[in-house]
This record gives C-alpha cells, sequence and structure tokens, in this order.
C-alpha cells in the first residue's frame, strides 16, 4: 500500500506537469506572439516534457514486475521505440536512436539522449548482450537528417557530450583525449536518426573504409 502511495503522488506530479506544458501550447495557439518568443516558450514546454518522460520511465522502471532473464546470444540485438542497440560481427557496439543530437543549450533534450542510451545498454545487457570495452575507443557519431532538420548545424552546437556521458565507464574508461577519439557525421537523408558506433580506436581506418563504402558494406 505504501508503495502504490508513493506511485501514486509521483503519478500526480506528473500529471501536474503535464497539464503545465499543455497550457503553454493553448497559450501559444491562442495569444499569437513574435516567433523568437514563441520559439522560447516551446523550447521551455520541450524542455520540460522531456524531463518529465525520464520521469516517467523511471517510475516505470521501479514499478515493472521482474522477469526471466533470456538465454545470451553472440550476436544481439536489441529494439525499443527510442532506439536500438546491436553488437556487430565486427565486435562493435551499434546504438541507433530514432531522434537527432539536440542543441548544447537545451539541458532537457540532452539528459534524454544521456537517459536514453543508458536504458538501452542496460536493457541489452539484462536481456544477455555483452558490453565490451575498449581501453581507447573510437567514438563515430552519424545523423541521418535533411538540410532543414534543426537549428543546430554547427559540430560544436550539438549535445554530443550527452553520448559520452552515458558511454565513458562502460565501454571506455573516461572521455578523455587519451582514452576516446570522436568523430562527428552527417548523411542527408529524410528519416531522420543517429547512428552510433563504438570500436577499438586502431579499427578507426576500417569504419572510414565501412562509411566510404555503404552500399557494398551494408553500412549505414
Amino acid at each position: 500500500m505504501q508503495i502504490e502511495s508513493e506511485c501514486n503522488k509521483q503519478l500526480l506530479e506528473i500529471n501536474r506537469q503535464l497539464e503545465s506544458c499543455f497550457l503553454q501550447i493553448e497559450d501559444i495557439l491562442l495569444h499569437p506572439k513574435s516567433e523568437r518568443k514563441s520559439n522560447d516558450l516551446l523550447s521551455v514546454t520541450a524542455h520540460q516534457l522531456e524531463l518529465t518522460c525520464i520521469e516517467l520511465r523511471r517510475l516505470c522502471e521501479t514499478t515493472r514486475p521482474p522477469k526471466a532473464m533470456p538465454q545470451a546470444r553472440n550476436h544481439f540485438y536489441n529494439k525499443a521505440i527510442y532506439g536500438e542497440v546491436t553488437l556487430m560481427d565486427t565486435g562493435w557496439l551499434h546504438i541507433k536512436l530514432n531522434t537527432l543530437l539536440p542543441h548544447y543549450k537545451i539541458l532537457g533534450g540532452t539528459q534524454y539522449i544521456t537517459d536514453c542510451i543508458t536504458r538501452l545498454l542496460d536493457k541489452f545487457s539484462e536481456s544477455g548482450g555483452t558490453i565490451p570495452m575498449f581501453s581507447k575507443a573510437f567514438l563515430a557519431i552519424v545523423e541521418h537528417c535533411p538540410v532543414d532538420c534543426s537549428e543546430a548545424f554547427d559540430h560544436d552546437n550539438k549535445g554530443f557530450k550527452s553520448v559520452q556521458n552515458a558511454l565513458k565507464g562502460r565501454l571506455f574508461p573516461d572521455d578523455n583525449q587519451f582514452e576516446l577519439s570522436l568523430g562527428l557525421f552527417t548523411v542527408l537523408d529524410d528519416d531522420m536518426c543517429c547512428h552510433i558506433y563504438v570500436l577499438p580506436d586502431e579499427e578507426a581506418g576500417d569504419f572510414f573504409y565501412f562509411k566510404s563504402h555503404p552500399a557494398l558494406c551494408g553500412f549505414q
């Protein structure tokens, strides 16, 4: 009963946060504002929705009953609404996110990306997948998007650090320059998503070869 009562309290708070977001959206629709003001309000609303989503995810995890663990497999594939994890035949880890990297100034967005990757890796591991650990890794982030997809066009404006934060300590010891090399890439594509590859640093040349011959290698 105490657990149920605590869950209800959290649900009421989540509902309050959602109602606040709905009111902000309604205000934008009913009371026209300047383009900049509308964008600022949308950013605030998106920030709140992303944080609320993370909070709801955590609540789901704490209330979900335990389930039996499947047997481990050498080549493991884990899929969810917000992304999927694959241990490739090369031994590289591939993470696909069904979203793009947010602007680094959107704090809720970067936290959302970190939370998504962390949960995907947790489910991958809990279901029998093996997460490799590299003493020095090459992290490649490849965004697929059209030209007019977002305001963050410069690499230094993209929230790629949210990816590093979710992976360090699990696939490489730390994200400093001695233990991680980083590559940021973009592919023109109407299907917006983000492909993340983590591999040994000495195999970075193989990655660039596969990237240059996607049709030949079945690479994304």
